[in-house]
């Protein structure tokens, strides 16, 4: 069932049918990342989502986040696709982390949905022999960039905190 989520998270122009033992689990018709990540996860995640666009000489990265307060303490939705396929990469995880870190618990992790579109001459597929992990030409600009993109799009949509200026709350400086 996850090779098939994978499958068809990387493919949603695609319609994809998942049978087991004469019952039918799940019926993809093409479409969005969005509707597809929602009928494959649950209604509940359409609310979830915050989108996630930006677009540079290097990358262009699109793709969803939850929100804050749905991040969760055991298995996390969390994928990341390249140029068409999934891929695992942990120091891109570090980074989405990274931007929840004053936003969730420590012992929670944030549902996410990122496709990044590199030129194919810029990333190595063969480090691993899956296949699952990518080596990128320009990580640590990207590693910035995807920072950039999910900040943005946490503030755009109010999952962060805000900082209220007219606040008669005062905090002592020590000099």
């Amino acid at each position: 069932v996850h090779e098939f989520e994978r499958l068809a998270l990387v493919n949603p122009d695609k319609e994809f049918l998942l049978v087991h033992n004469d019952v039918t689990l799940h019926q993809l018709l093409s479409g969005s990342l969005k509707q597809r990540v929602v009928d494959l996860f649950g209604k509940s995640l359409d609310r979830q989502l915050i989108p996630v666009n930006t677009e540079t000489s290097l990358v262009k990265i699109n793709g969803f986040v939850c929100h804050p307060e749905n991040a969760r303490k055991r298995n996390p939705l969390q994928y990341f696709f390249v140029n068409g396929r999934n891929m695992r990469h942990p120091y891109f995880h570090k980074a989405v982390l990274h931007c929840y870190e004053e936003l969730i618990p420590a012992d929670q992790q944030p549902n996410f949905f990122l496709n990044f579109e590199v030129d194919p001459s810029t990333i190595d597929v063969n480090i691993h022999p899956t296949k699952s992990e990518i080596k990128f030409e320009n990580e640590a600009p990207i590693w910035q960039i995807l920072v950039a993109a999910i900040k943005e799009s946490l503030g755009k949509f109010n999952a962060v905190p805000s900082i209220d200026f007219d606040s008669t709350d005062t905090i002592d400086i020590p000099v």
